[in-house]
């Protein structure tokens, strides 16, 4: 009946005389609004702005237009025309004022007056947030007591305060001052700065200001102005900045409690709105007591946590420790505890690079956990294991900021964005054996139980690494005496130098782990030094020298000189070492020893560590000392077998030439004999010939035959010269000539020369070194034995193939050139290579058999060696021609070896 009567009721309209009575309400603060049988005969300026509506709009309409409540609830029409029928006294209750789309949560104080009655209308949508927000407030404090770490204490706080768009500061002093950790704005508390809304952390320093003082003094602090207080907080300079953010908005008011932690002030927590009255200092006190509490209980079950862990962690340690199989199985596990137990961000563990460590000696890196190759390096450069020591605590963990380490290390631990270093010594006993360096990038401070625990995972590392270095001690000893003593069986087993270079050189490299090794001996004169002997990955240094004088930069040349032996770090920092040789051998460390029997200086072995700076330890170049005394016994006792079979083989050649000087005499003679019977009836045979052409004419059918007449008595003469020229050779003339230029051109003059074959079939393919060195020979004579074994190497191609040459430098007992002439022929059967070089043998149709003859004469001559070969692919022949690059005392002749 009611709803029908409200739908039918018409909008009345006022009288100017009741308008009039009621514009005293117009400077009221408060909206007022006045009705008269359900409808609004007058609405003030303040209810027209709280409403949004003019104020001819609101007059006349009934009451439901303004009132409303969402949800189920009571209809507030009903509830005020109750309200109205009662007794004529005064009432207040909350509804909901319509303003525009949404609502405004208003408290209406209802007044009778004469037959109307007069309505305030209060503004409490801020006192309805205020009961809402400290009632949510109570419960995130009760929540917050169910965690279990500070961290999530704190988070937890946090995120709630931004949820219930409370403003906030976590503060915690430090040294004179007040450092402000984390603060945070809701966006409607700064609307005219956005950038300023949100959460930070800060860790930005300041003062103690007014309000800050009270709250750590008294426990909590109300602040009517959050702007001056803060303007207090930062320096002299940004005041007038942060005042001019704040005032742009409404004031707001602040609330401070102190947050107490194991009975001991810890920090500070403001609280900021524009709605906080003094008397919500308490509930906010509450809640820091909630915070407090929760922090309080976290702290003690993180730490109840935090020593299972660690106890944990060490019972792990030690089973680990006990039953790794060597140190390095050993360490990533180990790293692992420790950055497991801290959250570090790296591990670094330092040794000492030899056993018998001294104090103050620089430590070197040998593992890295959370570390790229280039930290690594860095750290490894910074040498962190050197840090200074407190006095009197040899012991201590040292816990260091960045900033207050020594130069090389500060400066790496910037680059690598550390901010914390924590140093522990590893010692056994009263000797340090390390050092393990764990690194933070955030500033870290260690708890007494995280350094305690520390200083325990130490000891277990420290007893780690000390028992295996006994045990690999006592092994590296067996092996040693093993390694020696199979040297000592292989040196006494051959008296071949080839054979005992490669046993030494090999056994130099093993015996102090090292990729390369070479041996360098001196040659005839003295005045350098070759390399004869080479293990590892650069074989092809074996001939290389360096000179002996004192202007040279040589390791090897002043260990020769002083018979010292030198140790090198690092080669990049080393200026007396061979430029050119350093970068060939790819060498980053040396040791560097004398081979020497009594006073006599047999020659010099070379250590070389390619993979990185090495600092060879006393105990490596004891070691390998000992090799090299047992190679100077064998190569003096090679030595001397030498000289020996030297004076052997000179008196066998010896021998050997009186014979051929004797044959040779009997075949000059007997060459001259037919030199003389021979070539006379050729002049008439060629004489003959070259009349029958002219007779005959180019048309006769005849002219073939004399043709082959004529090219067999051409045959005929130069096998009579050939003869001629083995039976009397020239005396060679010697001087220094190019190798590759005669190789030129005899190959050309062989492609030339040859017939039946096109020179444009046979391919030639040229490998030339570029530093090949010149040859003091005969250049006549060497060229006739190119050109001999070119030749040979053409005609046994006739329908075209590939005609390699090589020419390189080479060592075959003393430094010199190697030349190589191979063909893609048939090749020379197995069961006739031996008898190649003999006189008058041969395999072709057409041939004396001198050629190859006078090849070897040749090189024999000039102390050098010929010798062939057949390919891996099993087809063709390969010549190889070794040239001495000095010559022979006296140049022997040509009647031998």
């Amino acid at each position: 009946m009611r709803s029908t009567e409200r739908t039918n009721r018409r909008v009345g309209t006022v009288s100017e005389e009741q308008e009039a009575e009621y514009r005293l309400f117009d400077d009221m603060p408060l909206g007022v609004f006045v009705l008269r049988d359900g409808l609004l005969v007058h609405a003030n300026a303040a209810m027209c702005r709280l409403t949004g509506v003019p104020r001819e709009h609101l007059q006349g309409q009934p009451v439901t237009s303004l009132l409303w409540e969402p949800g189920p609830l009571e209809d507030p029409a009903d509830r005020l025309a109750r309200r109205l029928g009662t007794a004529p006294v005064a009432g207040t209750y909350e509804a909901w004022l319509h303003v525009g789309d949404g609502g405004v949560r208003v408290e209406l104080t209802v007044h009778p007056h004469a037959r109307d009655w007069v309505v305030q209308v209060r503004d409490v949508t801020s006192r309805v947030r205020r009961r809402t927000v400290l009632r949510r407030l109570a419960e995130l404090g009760g929540a917050v007591r169910a965690l279990h770490s500070e961290d999530a204490v704190r988070e937890e706080v946090f995120q709630g305060l931004e949820s219930l768009e409370l403003g906030f500061a976590w503060l915690t002093p430090r040294g004179v001052g007040v450092e402000l950790s984390v603060a945070g704005l809701a966006p409607r508390l700064v609307p005219h700065a956005p950038a300023l809304g949100g959460r930070v952390r800060a860790e930005a320093p300041g003062g103690w200001s007014p309000a800050l003082v009270r709250t750590w003094r008294d426990g909590d602090a109300w602040v009517e102005d959050l702007a001056v207080e803060a303007s207090r907080f930062v320096s002299e300079a940004r005041m007038d900045a942060v005042l001019a953010v704040f005032r742009r908005a409404e004031t707001h008011r602040a609330v401070g409690v102190r947050i107490d932690v194991e009975n001991a002030p810890t920090a500070m927590l403001v609280l900021a709105s524009e709605w906080l009255s003094e008397e919500d200092v308490a509930a906010v006190r509450l809640f820091g007591q909630q915070v407090s509490s929760a922090l309080d209980s976290a702290r003690t079950i993180q730490r109840l946590s935090v020593r299972a862990t660690a106890l944990t962690a060490l019972g792990r340690l030690a089973s680990q420790a006990a039953s790794a199989p060597h140190p390095r199985a050993f360490f990533g596990s180990g790293t692992e505890e420790i950055s497991g137990l801290l959250g570090s961000d790296a591990v670094c563990l330092l040794l000492p690079a030899d056993t018998r460590h001294e104090p103050g000696e620089p430590l070197e890196l040998v593992y890295a956990r959370g570390l790229s190759e280039d930290a690594v390096a860095r750290v490894r450069r910074a040498r962190l294991g050197s840090l200074p020591r407190p006095g009197g605590m040899p012991d201590a963990v040292q816990v260091l900021d960045a900033e207050a380490c020594p130069a090389p290390t500060r400066d790496a631990l910037r680059a690598l964005a550390f901010q914390t270093l924590v140093s522990v010594p590893l010692r056994v006993r009263s000797r340090g054996v390390g050092t393990l360096s764990v690194l933070f990038h955030a500033r870290r401070r260690l708890t007494a139980l995280e350094v305690e625990t520390l200083q325990a995972m130490g000891t277990h590392f420290a007893a780690a690494i000390e028992s295996h270095r006994l045990l690999d001690e006592v092994r590296g000893r067996a092996e040693d005496l093993a390694l020696m003593h199979e040297v000592g069986k292989a040196l006494a087993a051959t008296l071949e130098l080839d054979r005992l270079l490669a046993t030494g050189v090999t056994s130099l490299a093993r015996i102090v782990d090292v990729p390369d090794a070479y041996v360098l001996l001196p040659d005839a004169q003295g005045t350098r030094l070759a390399i004869r002997a080479a293990t590892g990955s650069h074989p092809e240094l074996v001939g290389r020298d360096v000179p002996l004088d004192l202007t040279s930069n040589s390791l090897a040349g002043q260990v020769f000189r002083t018979r010292q032996p030198l140790r090198v770090e690092d080669a990049s920092l080393e200026v007396r070492l061979d430029d050119g040789l350093r970068q060939a051998a790819e060498g980053m460390a040396y040791m560097v020893l004398p081979l020497a029997v009594h006073d006599q200086m047999v020659g010099v072995a070379v250590m070389v560590e390619t993979r990185r700076p090495r600092r060879f330890t006393p105990s490596e170049l004891e070691r390998a000392d000992a090799i090299a005394n047992q190679l100077s016994l064998a190569l003096e006792g090679a030595r001397l077998v030498e000289d020996l079979k030297h004076s052997y083989a000179e008196l066998a050649r010896a021998q050997e030439q009186l014979v051929n000087r004797e044959r040779l005499v009997a075949l000059g003679e007997l060459s001259a004999v037919v030199a003389h019977e021979v070539r006379n009836p050729l002049g008439a045979i060629f004489n003959a010939v070259a009349t029958i052409r002219r007779i005959i004419g180019p048309e006769s059918p005849a002219l073939p035959l004399v043709d082959i007449v004529g090219e067999e008595a051409d045959r005929l003469n130069r096998i009579v010269a050939d003869l001629l020229t083995f039976a009397r050779p020239p005396s060679p003339h010697l001087y220094p000539v190019s190798v590759t230029q005669l190789l030129e051109e005899a190959v050309g003059s062989a492609l030339s020369d040859v017939g039946g074959t096109s020179p444009t079939s046979v391919r030639v393919e040229w490998v030339m070194e570029e530093d090949v060195p010149p040859v003091t020979v005969d250049e006549r004579l060497i060229r006739q034995c190119f050109l001999n074994v070119a030749l040979n190497a053409v005609q046994a191609m006739p329908q075209g193939g590939t005609l390699r040459v090589v020419a390189r430098k080479a060592w075959v007992d003393r430094a010199g050139v190697q030349v190589e002439i191979c063909d893609t022929g048939p090749g020379i059967p197995a069961e006739l290579r031996t008898r190649v070089f003999e006189p008058f043998f041969t395999t072709k149709a057409q041939g004396t058999g001198l050629g190859l003859a006078v090849v070897k004469r040749i090189i024999d001559s000039h102390v050098g060696q010929v010798s062939l070969d057949a390919p891996e692919t099993g087809k063709g022949t390969i010549f190889r021609l070794f040239l001495p690059l000095e010559p022979p005392a006296a140049p022997l002749p040509l009647t031998g070896a």
